[in-house]
């Protein structure tokens, strides 16, 4: 935490400061409101800079900045009665700037301090061959409290920048021996090493060709002789804000590369960018997934319909949101709640498509243990219960056909009294795997309701091949060639069906319908076992 000693005698000004630089991070602001009170604040605190009034009550010929001076503490002159060139003077070196007292020196004041903040201590290359000129850019750059290191030419800079790798401004004069500032500018930003560092090249003259070239060779800023001192300063200042603002944007984009799961992708789906975060979860690298289709994801269980409806929003320019199954490349799967939405160019239209999403894979697995039967890893009954109504509710209004089709394992309990507990639990297994195994459509489902009573809920066109697909799923459990040696309906574990099948606008609600197929299983029963009874 870096100090700042805030001093002037009005508490309106005092607060106004404190208001203006709070939101600067690593700053902390202490105030006094008289020369005797800062005093006694620096004997015991070490400050990073100090901002003061020209004019103090215990102060009103400049004690204060004669002190300051004195110790050579670091200073920003804040009044209304600033005397430039007493300021500017050898007697006052210690001061970094005088900000006139008002709503644009407010925030003027602001970015001051907050790129002082920042540039404390960075080294900056100067290359210069005049010891007199050195000397007076050094002392300018020093005022930011900048360290400076000095080259007299440009092949010493180059040599310097090679065992220097933190140095992120040079500022070289144009013309200087041995290599001058023209190929000292081609060198520095052909060589790969240097390419990000900011330069500013010092000229004689404003020459139209000359600024030309030193620009398309990649000269960053250019000041003309005679130097202004505050020019210089203000530019250094505002590379070093920007340098920073980078910093703070690449250290940003780095938390999200590596947390947020996200992509981009081209009008087709082909992915064009994603984060690290997204090929940790997927288990690709980035080069396995750029210019792969993001089909290259999807999991078999998901239904085209979801994909249909993401296709149908974003297509139409809309945000769409929802939870998406994804496959692993090692097989396995994640889920994610996604927010998919269109990129659009400045005409409007789509260039391409970008995701968000938050990993919700424990979430699901959570929920997928509480609607799921522990021994035979189908949906339970709690499922059935909460899953059917809306399912009846859909299908009355896409006014479609829902089959609801109950089932009992025959004689099953003089399976488990002569084969055994752990047999009997076996076939349940196998039976769950069974129904499982026949499900054709993405929103068939499979439950164990109790004991060795199942259910499937699935989808057809017409009824008749509702009943053909019961029968089929009776003869897939008779194949299955589990011997019971105790049953009447066959020498193989067989399945008793009570198969109930309509519109869901003609078959009431789930209470009546499962009423409904309870007595048709009866009435298979009754009728022989191993057989199918429908509506």
């Amino acid at each position: 935490m870096k100090k700042i000693l805030v001093v002037d005698s009005s508490k309106v000004t005092l607060n106004l400061i404190r208001k203006m630089l709070s939101p600067i991070v690593g700053l902390g602001i202490y105030e006094a409101s008289s020369m005797a009170e800062a005093q006694v604040f620096m004997q015991v605190h070490k400050v990073f800079v100090v901002l003061t009034n020209l004019i103090l009550t215990d102060a009103p010929d400049m004690e204060m900045l004669n002190y300051l001076a004195k110790e050579n503490i670091p200073t920003i002159v804040f009044s209304s009665n600033v005397q430039s060139a007493l300021l500017q003077s050898n007697l006052y070196s210690n001061i970094i700037d005088y900000v006139i007292k008002d709503t644009n020196g407010l925030f003027y004041l602001k970015r001051l301090i907050d790129g002082l903040m920042y540039a404390r201590d960075k080294e900056v290359l100067l290359v210069e061959d005049s010891q007199s000129m050195a000397l007076y850019v050094k002392k300018i750059l020093e005022k930011l409290l900048l360290r400076v290191v000095v080259a007299q030419n440009g092949k010493e800079a180059l040599k310097i920048l090679d065992k220097k790798r933190n140095i992120s401004l040079v500022i070289s004069d144009y013309n200087m021996p041995i290599m001058g500032g023209l190929e000292f500018t081609k060198v520095l930003k052909t060589d790969s090493r240097f390419t990000k560092l900011v330069l500013i090249i010092i000229i004689s003259e404003s020459a139209d060709e000359l600024k030309v070239q030193l620009y398309k060779h990649g000269a960053d800023d250019l000041i003309i002789k005679p130097i202004l001192p505050e020019e210089l300063s203000i530019k250094v200042l505002n590379i070093f804000l920007n340098l920073k603002q980078i910093e703070e944007i690449s250290e940003f984009n780095a938390i999200v590369d590596q947390h947020v799961i996200s992509s981009a992708t081209d009008t087709k789906g082909n992915i064009i960018a994603a984060s690290q975060a997204f090929c940790e979860i997927s288990g690709y690298t980035k080069e396995e997934l750029l210019g792969k289709n993001h089909r290259i994801l999807r999991d078999p269980s998901m239904p085209d319909s979801l994909y249909k409806e993401l296709w149908d929003t974003v297509t139409h320019k809309k945000v769409w949101r929802g939870e998406i199954k994804n496959r692993k490349k090692d097989g396995g799967y994640y889920w994610v709640d996604a927010i998919i939405e269109p990129s659009l160019s400045k005409d409007g239209g789509i260039i391409g498509y970008k995701g968000l999403r938050y990993d919700i894979t424990d979430k699901k697995r959570i929920e997928e243990i509480s609607i799921t039967d522990g021994l035979t890893n189908i949906f339970n009954r709690r499922h059935f219960n909460n899953t059917f109504p809306k399912i009846l509710e859909d299908a009355k209004r896409d006014y479609k056909i829902v089959c609801f089709l109950l089932m009992d394992i025959d004689h099953f309990k003089q399976y488990n009294d002569n084969y055994g507990h752990q047999a009997g639990d076996n076939v349940l297994i196998k039976f769950a795997a069974c129904l499982k195994r026949s499900l054709q459509r993405a929103g068939d489902m499979a439950f164990r309701l109790g004991g060795e009573e199942f259910g499937l809920v699935y989808k057809v066109d017409t009824k008749e091949k509702a009943l053909l697909f019961a029968n089929r799923v009776r003869d897939d459990i008779e194949n299955l060639k589990i011997t019971h040696e105790y049953s009447s309906a066959s020498k193989y574990i067989t399945a008793s069906m009570g198969l109930v099948c309509g519109y869901a606008s003609e078959l009431g609600n789930m209470d009546a319908l499962f009423k409904e197929a309870d007595e048709l299983l009866y009435e298979a029963k009754e009728s022989g076992r191993n057989q199918v009874k429908g509506n």
